[in-house]
């Protein structure tokens, strides 16, 4: 009987070995660097469910969700590599993709979040202010990178006046809810959950104040959605669509269980309060994600001819060109429609 030689042993337990690394590669999961756009808070607890209860593990991904610090910082960080994915306001993306040369520079949304805007003006009851035309003449505190400061022009327009009778007062971010509160502004900007919540937690009783919100008076501005870089989207495509359909799920179990959705969120911050985030939540759940589109349609697609129309408006009021709606989102990594059911 003929042994085989040594060399061949060699070259088997090679082969034996490589197959063995490729199959341990197989089964390493992708990681993927997740931004979002501001603090962990109740709108940010869909984010954390599936680190909670095991959905990323199981979809094969290695996912760090990092807290943000504004929708702009959070694209410059995906555009930049630093992250591969964001949760961004939409419209700072298309600004920022208006300032790239290289079209593989800019990104692209691929899971619309929040189908109605976030953006909103928030005053008390005594300024007599009910609707946005009530504005002219009034003076209104935000930062000046605020979204919903630079694209008040879209909401002016929307209701027949002109944005510049407006008198805008710059204050820092976190003092915005305090001039509110001490009647040294008429009004403020901001997202409508966070500036709502905070203008109580100084002082204003909720049944003084009024939220108008873009979307309630005409404004067809899509909000905040899951972005990527073109170039990394590319590559990356299963581990999108995965993560994707984690958010969905997170999503979902923040609208039936919303205990549970914050505990996810203790769990990231144990000094939040609870029943703050919670209502938090809430408000971004009902007032942003689950509209009546998106109960028709499903979570995280768009309708293009709004889209198309909100781009304009964007375009407008930004003074940058319109984009084509194919440079600013794709379905192509949304999971499969039965995963984008909301729950009746």
């Amino acid at each position: 009987m003929k042994l085989p030689s040594l060399s061949r042993i060699r070259t088997g337990a090679l082969l034996a070995l490589a197959a063995l690394a490729t199959a341990a590669q197989a089964q390493q999961p992708t990681k993927l660097r997740f931004a979002l756009d501001w603090v962990f808070q109740g709108p940010q607890a869909p984010f954390l469910v599936p680190h909670h209860n095991g959905c990323y593990q199981k979809a094969g991904l290695d996912v760090t969700t990092d807290r943000g610090f504004g929708s702009g910082d959070t694209v410059v960080k995906v555009g930049a590599g630093t992250y591969d994915v964001g949760f961004a306001d939409i419209n700072a993306m298309v600004e920022y993709n208006a300032r790239q040369t290289r079209p593989e520079d800019r990104l692209i949304a691929f899971f619309m979040v929040y189908d109605g805007a976030a953006l909103s003006i928030i005053t008390r009851k005594d300024t007599g202010v009910a609707k946005p035309a009530d504005l002219v003449g009034k003076t209104i505190a935000a930062p000046p990178g605020d979204a919903s400061r630079r694209l008040f022009s879209a909401l002016a327009k929307a209701n027949g006046f002109d944005a510049s009778a407006v008198k805008w007062m710059n204050v820092a971010p976190e003092l915005r809810e305090t001039m509110l509160a001490r009647k040294q502004a008429d009004a403020i900007s901001g997202a409508a959950f966070t500036g709502y919540m905070g203008a109580r937690a100084v002082g204003v009783p909720k049944d003084e104040l009024v939220v108008m919100r873009f979307p309630q008076f005409g404004s067809l501005l899509y909000g905040s959605a899951l972005v990527v870089k073109r170039t990394f989207a590319a590559s990356h495509g299963p581990a999108l669509t995965a993560l994707a359909q984690c958010v969905a799920q997170g999503i979902v179990t923040s609208i039936q269980q919303p205990a549970a959705a914050i505990e996810a969120l203790y769990q990231r911050d144990k000094l939040i309060n609870r029943e703050v985030e919670q209502e938090r939540m809430q408000l971004s759940l009902d007032w942003s994600i689950v509209t009546p589109w998106v109960r028709e349609k499903g979570l995280g697609q768009v309708d293009p001819a709004r889209l198309r129309k909100s781009m304009q408006e964007v375009s407008a009021a930004l003074d940058i060109p319109a984009p084509d709606i194919a440079d600013v989102f794709t379905a192509q990594y949304l999971p499969a429609p039965d995963k984008l059911v909301v729950p009746r």
